[in-house]
């Protein structure tokens, strides 16, 4: 079992209660990663559910989650057939950290689109570069050390200010890190946690700094072989101190896996 594995896992308390200990390896600073805490919430939702997948999540982001224990309480709205629907939101001393909504169904992992979009010329893992702006932020044994993340040349200029020209937008690869374990038991466990593992989009423009996601819906489209995910993640508009931001994820078999959007802060 890898430590992604053991982090998300959730204990049955009755009534669709669950109890978890938030892993802080996953802090970043003195928070837990938001993927983090909507991967431990995807857990109860499909332990309340009769199918295996979380197609459809939306998630609102509370206070600022921490370490230690958790209590996740669950409410099945919908059962059906094809899809059943789940609330569930996450407590700690201070009050709710994160709600989310997911509706769950069972996608066929050898289903041929009808059509998929192309996805953009990606360079290869061999010819990126392992780098996270955020390293030093928290404890040493933190959340860069969790995920991996792998950038394309291009990618990694924009981090490190080379860029003549800035965008908001970061392609390359990511991993959950050999040192824990390699991937998870199920893949798609990991996805919620892969559409927000990367720094900010706006890091191109500045340090890295802190920037809070109020809220991040995000779609599974299908069934994840293991290994590492490409990603494409960019912005629209940055203005006013917000900022949205779009992942796009492809697994090693070239499948658009996920695609998520969220809207954040930028003012931190």
């Amino acid at each position: 079992m890898t430590r992604f594995d053991t982090a998300t896992e959730v204990t049955p308390a009755g009534d669709g209660t669950y109890t978890a200990d938030l892993d802080p390896g996953y802090l970043i600073g003195s928070a837990m990663n938001g993927g983090y805490l909507m991967a431990v919430l995807q857990r109860a939702a499909l332990a309340e559910s009769p199918h295996p997948h979380a197609v459809s999540s939306s998630f609102h982001f509370l206070r600022p989650g921490t370490a230690g224990p958790a209590r996740v309480h669950t409410e099945v709205l919908k059962t059906g057939r094809t899809v059943a629907t789940v609330r569930a939101t996450a407590h700690q001393d201070a009050g709710p950290v994160v709600t989310g909504t997911i509706a769950t169904a069972r996608l066929d992992a050898g289903a041929a689109p009808a059509y998929e979009a192309p996805a953009p010329g990606i360079a290869p893992m061999a010819e990126c570069r392992v780098y996270d702006p955020r390293a030093g932020a928290g404890a040493p044994d933190g959340f860069v050390h969790r995920v991996r993340q792998h950038y394309t040349p291009d990618t990694w200029d924009r981090l490190r200010g080379r860029a003549a020209d800035p965008a908001p937008e970061l392609l390359g690869h990511v991993e959950l890190s050999p040192d824990d374990g390699g991937p998870c038991a199920d893949p798609a466990l990991f996805l919620p946690l892969a559409v927000d593992a990367l720094p900010p989009v706006i890091s191109v423009f500045d340090s890295w700094r802190w920037a809070p996601t109020v809220e991040l819906t995000w779609h599974m489209r299908a069934v994840p072989v293991p290994g590492p995910l490409t990603f494409h993640a960019r912005a629209g508009l940055v203005s006013d101190n917000w900022f949205d931001e779009t992942v796009d994820l492809w697994d090693t078999k070239g499948r658009l896996v996920a695609q998520s959007r969220q809207l954040a802060r930028a003012g931190r």
